[in-house]
């Protein structure tokens, strides 16, 4: 492994961000983009540190070279088309099947450590080239454990051209050049006079932009706030997915009321569960088009990877939530799939069950 030399960095000068330092305030860590260890433009990965925390991350299952090699080829000869990015993500959230030679058993190796997330290893770096069908520079990209999720492209507010729009549009521009690169990164934000934060969907020409909104700060103090390393793999783990129905598919992301109201909902859940001290009742108030149906979702997937078997009812009053509800359920391939009850003895007898 090595540095890549400083003249490949050189033909413009790199200029300081305000961005990365409020993004080191919460726990990032600068590398300046060419003292990055990395193979060549065309690597998008940082092998040395994936490497270091694959065996971090993996104490005690006899990891090694040939193991970690596996990992290694799972990510880097995965495709850059829609399935091939569809995997990838689910090797963020639930880690690399891989056989170990040693006892002929196939494991899960972590690439992410969610549950401590100090043990992972956060990076911003400014100004990275990469080469794909045309050679590009990056303005931020945020790095985890060596791979690369978070993309952040800067423009000037006080230039009147200019505007968070356009910076937004310089990553669509960038996903077609640099397919091997986006097929990692999850995020992509689009700074100006305000702050914008999109999915990253290499197979579309336009992503469907939100803003975050943090209590007492502006867009761009929000999005910060959105990138802390904690927000950010709960926001991989548990809050970004591949959908597909009928023969159309995007990623969905977040929304920030839908990050609160469910992180509320599981806060509740588990300290009921521990403790008994928290109201078992709550109310949660929405507006027409707010992501009702998304955030029950992503309530009931994020209470079964923290409780492993929970039986969760969803109760719904109109035929039509219904049928939507079981549409998008689908459309996330997410398991187990739902079950309808269709009487009070259907009821009963799970219940009676549980």
């Amino acid at each position: 492994m090595r540095s890549m030399p400083t003249e490949s960095f050189s033909e413009e000068k790199v200029v300081e961000s305000p961005i990365v330092q409020k993004l080191q305030d919460v726990g990032w860590r600068f590398i300046k983009a060419d003292e990055l260890q990395r193979e060549s433009l065309e690597e998008p990965l940082l092998i040395a540190d994936v490497i270091r925390s694959i065996k971090k991350l993996n104490p005690g299952v006899g990891i090694g070279d040939e193991e970690i090699n596996k990992v290694l080829n799972e990510l880097r000869l995965k495709s850059s088309t829609f399935d091939g990015i569809k995997q990838v993500l689910d090797y963020f959230k639930n880690g690399v099947y891989v056989k170990f030679e040693k006892d002929k058993v196939t494991r899960p190796v972590k690439l992410f450590d969610y549950k401590n997330i100090g043990n992972n290893d956060f990076v911003v770096t400014r100004q990275p080239w990469y080469q794909g069908k045309e050679k590009k520079r990056l303005d931020i990209v945020l790095y985890v454990n060596g791979i690369p999720l978070v993309n952040i492209e800067c423009k000037d507010p006080t230039k009147p051209a200019e505007s968070s729009y356009h910076a937004y549009r310089q990553i669509v521009d960038y996903w077609k050049v640099l397919p091997e690169l986006y097929k990692y990164v999850q995020i992509g934000v689009g700074v100006c006079e305000t702050a914008w934060y999109f999915p990253i969907v290499p197979w579309h020409d336009e992503a469907k932009r939100e803003r975050w909104k943090s209590k007492s700060k502006d867009s761009i103090d929000s999005i910060i706030e959105m990138l802390k390393p904690d927000i950010l793999m709960d926001l991989v783990k548990n809050f970004i997915f591949v959908r597909e129905e009928r023969g159309f598919s995007t990623k969905v992301i977040v929304r920030y009321m839908q990050y609160r109201a469910v992180n509320k909902i599981v806060d509740r859940v588990l300290d009921n569960m521990k403790n008994g001290s928290q109201p078992n009742k709550g109310l949660i108030w929405h507006w027409q088009g707010s992501g009702k149906t998304l955030e029950m979702i992503f309530a009931a997937n994020k209470l079964f990877s923290h409780l492993g078997n929970p039986t969760i009812f969803v109760i719904l009053d109109r035929r039509d939530l219904q049928k939507q509800f079981n549409e998008e359920y689908n459309a996330l391939h997410i398991s187990p799939l739902p079950e309808r009850i269709k009487s009070k003895e259907d009821l009963l007898s799970i219940l009676k069950h549980d």
